[in-house]
């Protein structure tokens, strides 16, 4: 208020203050020096809501003390109030939240910051203090929306399999989730900015840089394959995608990326690729072996025409063309071993195997190549005949395999050595002085297709299926093969390892083994029938030997057929036949008068005890698993067929 003596000039300045006050754009009130509201703005009524006549106007004008009001001091505003009273220039109150219900008046709730600022006389002391308010509710709530949303994105992104990763729009990586610091082991924060570069693999980092400035520059999308340091010290394969977020405008304001292990995938897709390059491989030389003696079988073959008078070429182009047939039934006999025993077609004799008798053999069937080549053959052997159960000529076949292997891959005039120990397991080491292999052939070594390089000379020969029919044969045997080798030019090492015979081996040797059927006490007719002839055949010899009458039948079909011409007494059927399988087979023959009082017995590779089952329900007396003891099929048919089957 003006003094009633004031002069015009004060007067007009006085109006002058008063109306700006009044319209100034932000909240202001002034407060006594004791705390009391002296006066309020037009903005300050707009910001709460109070308009004259407005009880909140009146309470705040005439009863409110900020100093003293136990809400303000229980947010913390009054100290900083007092600051602002004791003289302190500009003090800016924290963000409030007032309520006028709080105070038991009507009003908007607001969140409010503040700065005080003392108003000073002459002498420096206080006589006011001016507050200007800022409506801060929006902003507050914006940013607790905000922080909402980081932690949400947070928790999605930890919760993320991946990798994930930040940075501002210049490429500044800012953020990673809780799966980055847990794969590189690295501290959180170490890898902001461009410490993650060094996280690469130095040969992928050159790259990586140059794509990425390629997708800073363009706004295209970042994807790269590059090997990523994990917390082992191992460099693993990642691969890295990473796209833009733009604004409403377009414009970039930020880069999400992602960082996912593909270290076993890649793994395996280059595992393929180098196994479709060797078979690759191994077809050309397939055809390259077989092209070879068809060359001179053709040359011969026209040579027999142009000089079919002259008996002495006739009888030499005949010996080539019978020696390149040879040499190419060899090659194809060896890819249908290799496919019968990877597939699990072949069945194994399983006997008594005395294992120096084996070492023997394949020594006498490879001698000729190692002495066409000059080797030295030492051999060291464990004392005592050593008994393993198996395969006789599988092991024979296994053993003249590595030592076959190691005479084509060792130079003229070097050393093969054979030993066996005996221990726990039975041992059996090839060992040669030869070529050697690289270190990255060794884990392919004994799969199909995979073969050393080759020779000029081509004096190895061959397709390189040895050592994977090898190692599926000592797998049958319950036994495994390795492989060693120093480097190339250091020669390689063979260790085949057995289970050895428990107690119970035969005195005598193999060779004078010999099954002792005793002469049936009555002939019985019987039928044989299974789709493999040799089989068959022999069974039906073997049981006519003893003094049955046996009919071999091949065909389930021509069994049925028999049944109904005359009566038979016992029935030897396979399970695995041609269109109609034994279960069936033995159903429809018991259901005929011929066979009603038979003994049925069943004599096949399967063995389980489901398979045991259903051939009890199909009618058979008995069920044997190849390879069948014959004593005991012997005895079995000299059993009444009495009883339920099973």
């Amino acid at each position: 208020m003006v003094p009633p003596n004031s002069s015009a000039a004060e007067v007009q300045t006085e109006q002058r203050f008063q109306t700006l006050f009044e319209q100034a754009p932000f909240s202001v009130q002034l407060l006594s020096v004791d705390g009391r509201t002296l006066k309020v703005n037009r903005a300050w009524k707009d910001l709460w809501g109070a308009h004259d006549g407005d009880p909140l106007l009146d309470f705040v004008l005439t009863q409110y003390n900020m100093l003293t009001d136990p809400q303000l001091e229980a947010k913390g505003v009054t100290p900083h109030l007092r600051r602002a009273f004791a003289g302190e220039e500009s003090v800016r109150l924290p963000a409030i939240h007032y309520d006028p219900a709080e105070l038991g008046q009507p009003g908007l709730a607001r969140w409010v910051e503040a700065t005080a600022r003392p108003i000073k006389g002459p002498d420096g002391a206080v006589v006011e203090v001016m507050l200007i308010h800022e409506d801060v509710t929006e902003r507050l709530l914006e940013t607790r929306q905000l922080r909402a949303s980081e932690a949400q994105f947070r928790t999605i992104a930890d919760a993320m399999p991946q990798m994930v990763w930040s940075t501002l729009p210049d490429g500044y990586h800012d953020y990673y989730n809780h799966q980055w610091y847990e794969f590189t082991g690295a501290p959180p924060g170490t890898t902001d900015g461009e410490g993650w570069n060094g996280m690469f693999h130095p040969d992928d980092q050159p790259r990586a840089w140059e794509v990425w400035r390629h997708s800073l520059k363009t706004g295209e999308k970042y994807e790269i394959e590059y090997r990523l340091r994990h917390r082992s010290g191992e460099y693993r394969w990642v691969l890295g995608r990473a796209l833009p977020v733009r604004n409403g405008q377009g414009e970039i304001v930020r880069w999400m990326g992602t960082c996912t292990d593909i270290h076993e995938q890649k793994r395996a897709r280059d595992e393929l690729l180098a196994t479709n390059r060797r078979k690759d491989d191994f077809l050309a030389m397939l055809a390259h072996e077989l092209r070879n003696p068809l060359a001179p079988i053709s040359t011969a073959a026209q040579l027999l025409k142009a000089v079919s008078s002259d008996r002495a070429r006739v009888e030499r182009s005949a010996e080539i063309i019978e020696r390149q047939v040879r040499h190419m039934t060899e090659l194809v006999d060896d890819l249908l071993d290799v496919s019968r025993v990877t597939r699990g077609l072949v069945e194994l004799e399983r006997a008594p195997v005395e294992l120096k008798a084996v070492l023997g053999s394949a020594i006498e069937q490879v001698r000729p190549l190692i002495e066409a080549r000059g080797h030295q053959l030492t051999t060291r052997m464990a004392s005592g005949d050593v008994y393993v159960l198996g395969d006789r000529t599988r092991l024979v076949q296994v053993v003249s395999n590595l030592l076959a292997n190691a005479a084509k891959y060792t130079p003229p005039n070097g050393s093969v050595s054979l030993s066996m120990t005996v221990g726990e397991h039975v041992e059996v080491r090839v060992a040669d002085n030869g070529m050697g292999m690289e270190a990255q052939l060794i884990p392919h070594v004994f799969e199909l297709f995979t073969q050393g390089e080759r020779t000029p000379d081509r004096a190895q020969g061959g397709l390189g299926l040895g050592l994977a029919l090898v190692k599926s044969l000592v797998e049958l045997h319950g036994g495994r093969v390795t492989a060693e080798s120093d480097g190339p030019g250091k020669g390689s090492t063979f260790t085949v390892t057995l289970p050895p015979l428990k107690a119970g081996a035969p005195a005598v040797s193999e060779a004078h083994q010999r099954i002792d059927i005793p002469r049936a006490v009555k002939a019985l007719r019987v039928m044989v029938v299974d789709d493999n002839k040799d089989a068959a055949e022999t069974l039906g010899m073997l049981l006519e030997s003893v003094g049955h009458e046996v009919r071999v039948l091949h065909d389930p079909q021509h069994a049925l057929a028999a049944v109904r011409e005359s009566a038979f007494d016992a029935f030897v059927l396979d399970i695995g036949l041609p269109g109609m399988d034994g279960y069936t087979l033995a159903r429809q023959l018991r259901a005929h008068a011929h066979a009603a009082a038979a003994t049925f017995i069943a004599l096949t590779g399967y063995g389980s005890a489901d398979d045991k089952h259903r051939g009890g329900d199909a009618g058979f007396h008995h069920y044997l698993v190849k390879p069948a003891d014959l004593n005991a099929l012997a005895r079995l048919l000299q059993q009444p067929a009495t009883g339920s089957p099973g």
